[in-house]
């Protein structure tokens, strides 16, 4: 018997050990570069970098997990994204769009109708500029393009970097 519980007593230990472990790790975690992730607070304002997300599904899931009104930075190649999927999210969730470069007119022509604040801007400095301006107390400010990036950027990488020194200069 007591050899049992010597050896629940030792395996108890080697669980509670690896559960601090883990714990350790999960509390130092910061996220991934450029896939939510949060670049800062300014005034209860959220900004967010999602670059990362150059489909659809990825910015529906970034939509959908957000809890607090939106302004959605958006943009770029977008000549095969269907952005229909992003309707119900966005007319539930999203307060103002902000979108990036010459190639927006299909992002207008299906949100107009449910989005009222929709702007055009040339650069992701103007981008995070107008969203300070316009966001109140509360919102979240989330780049999710649900596309590659068109000419202006090298890469996705890029746009979210533009993006993360925007914020923290120009804020």
């Amino acid at each position: 018997m007591q050899t049992n519980n010597k050896r629940k007593t030792m395996t108890t230990q080697l669980i509670e050990a690896r559960k601090k472990k883990l714990i350790r790790r999960f509390r130092s975690f910061t996220g991934v570069a450029h896939r939510l992730e949060q670049v800062r607070i300014k005034n209860e304002v959220i900004y967010i970098n999602d670059s990362k997300a150059e489909n659809v599904n990825a910015t529906y899931f970034a939509l959908e997990s957000i809890r607090k009104p939106i302004i959605w930075i958006t943009g770029g190649d977008d000549s095969e994204t269907d952005y229909w999927e992003l309707m119900k999210l966005v007319r539930e969730k999203v307060e103002a769009i902000i979108m990036i470069g010459n190639n927006n007119e299909r992002i207008y022509h299906l949100f107009a109708p449910v989005i009222s604040k929709m702007y055009e801007v040339n650069s992701m400095k103007e981008a995070v500029k107008l969203s300070n301006k316009i966001s109140e107390s509360g919102m979240t400010v989330l780049l999710s393009p649900a596309c590659k990036p068109d000419l202006q950027y090298a890469d996705y990488e890029e746009r979210g970097n533009q993006f993360k020194q925007a914020v923290l200069k120009n804020i």
